[in-house]
């Protein structure tokens, strides 16, 4: 064997030997990096009237209260695969929220967790080396690339098993109202589940809303995932979402991404502007560029057009109205609670307001009793209704005053 062939071997065998330590140190996810052309996007983007007549499964909603401001198809029901996710991490924060769990809360992994991520993205999780994680560790996995094996073991640590969390699953749906959605597991692997652009869009408000610190997982890009309890080497967690990434959609901070050949391209992102926030949720799109695109023109046009109107507070006065035998002839009514509603900015303007009283009021009466409505319109649409209670009490006129009145009353007076 000549030098140089000595040369090239003992090379050959560096290499192998450096690769073989950095291999060591991480463990790397294997990415589907998605041909998002930023510029393709962007045209697609210009391209998109918002009206009627778009097409496609979408739905924009206030992330405040869960009312949809857009919607088409939005009650269709489909496949949404990794959005499944949604309505576990919503549980997760619920828990956490309420203290019986922490992000610190560690938990074993089971066969079934590690089993069920074959060949789906994962954090490569090890029951066969007794491997715990925490509940922080979960969440990350999941937001950043979808992490089947920490989505899994995240379920049935909260729920017990898998089966028993997405039982908790299907009654949160239910009492949120979510009447074209059911799960049947926590990752969104399993064919069988569906669910619809709306019901989908209020899942994120719920958790966007009411648990703000979720979003400073869903808005991740980057993460080594530590597997402390084994040993192994650090798991490098990367997304290829362009909206988390802000190289698209400067006003989304929280996203999560969907993606199968079935399903094709989904998306459920929140945005937020001038103390506005919104959801938007798209599905089955056949592109990532035409996904990005059009989740941003649906964000941007909720964001610009349409508002969260106080139309009153409890306790705004109404209007004096008449009460029979009362010390006065008229008494001062109301509202007994406030009055929001979704409004095009365009109509803030032209909201009317009509009282609907549903009896007479008769002296004496105290203050605070119920007698009616102040109702809202828009055109002759009802945007809304608050009751209208008395704001101060009223003695019976005494009987020389009523005897009075009725004298009058007889002459037309």
């Amino acid at each position: 064997m000549n030098n140089n062939s000595l040369k090239i071997g003992r090379a050959a065998r560096a290499f192998a030997f450096v690769l073989a330590a950095v291999m060591s140190v991480y463990c790397f996810v294997p990415v589907s990096y998605a041909d998002f052309d930023r510029t393709e996007a962007q045209n697609i983007y210009k391209s998109i009237v918002v009206n009627e007549e778009l097409d496609g499964n979408y739905a924009t909603a206030v992330a405040d209260s869960g009312q949809i401001i857009l919607s088409g198809n939005g009650r269709k029901r489909v496949k949404v695969g990794n959005l499944v996710k949604l309505m576990t991490l919503l549980i997760t924060f619920e828990k956490i929220d309420s203290g019986a769990v922490s992000a610190e809360s560690e938990f074993s992994v089971s066969k079934h967790a590690q089993d069920v991520s074959a060949g789906r993205a994962r954090v490569y999780l090890d029951s066969g080396k007794r491997e715990k994680i925490s509940v922080g560790q979960a969440v990350e996995a999941i937001c950043i690339n979808g992490a089947q094996d920490a989505a899994c073991a995240l379920s049935e640590f909260i729920g017990g098993s898998e089966e028993s969390f997405v039982a908790m699953m299907n009654t949160r749906a239910s009492e949120m109202g979510l009447s074209d959605t059911l799960f049947t597991d926590s990752t969104g692997i399993d064919a069988d589940q569906y669910s619809c652009a709306e019901d989908i869009a209020k899942i994120m408000c719920e958790l966007v809303g009411k648990h703000p610190s979720c979003l400073s997982y869903l808005n991740l890009t980057y993460g080594l995932f530590k597997h402390t309890s084994t040993g192994q080497g650090e798991t490098e967690m990367v997304s290829s979402n362009p909206l988390n990434r802000r190289k698209f959609f400067e006003e989304s901070d929280g996203s999560m991404l969907g993606y199968s050949a079935d399903d094709k391209y989904s998306i459920a992102c929140t945005a937020t502007k001038d103390e506005k926030r919104v959801v938007s949720v798209v599905l089955g799109e056949e592109n990532e560029n035409a996904r990005a695109a059009k989740v941003k023109k649906l964000a941007e046009y909720s964001l610009a057009n349409y508002t969260y109107m106080m139309l009153c507070r409890e306790g705004t006065f109404v209007k004096k109205v008449d009460i029979f035998e009362g010390k006065n002839k008229k008494i001062m009514t109301e509202t007994a609670g406030d009055c929001y509603v979704l409004l095009n900015v365009s109509d803030a303007s032209r909201v009317t307001t009509a009282i609907e009283l549903d009896h007479e009021l008769k002296a004496p009466i105290e203050e605070g009793v119920p007698c009616g409505y102040v109702v809202y319109y828009l055109g002759e649409k009802e945007l809304g209704r608050v009751e209208l209670v008395t704001a101060e009490k009223m003695e019976r006129a005494n009987w020389f005053v009523r005897l009075i009145r009725r004298i009058l009353a007889f002459f037309g007076l």
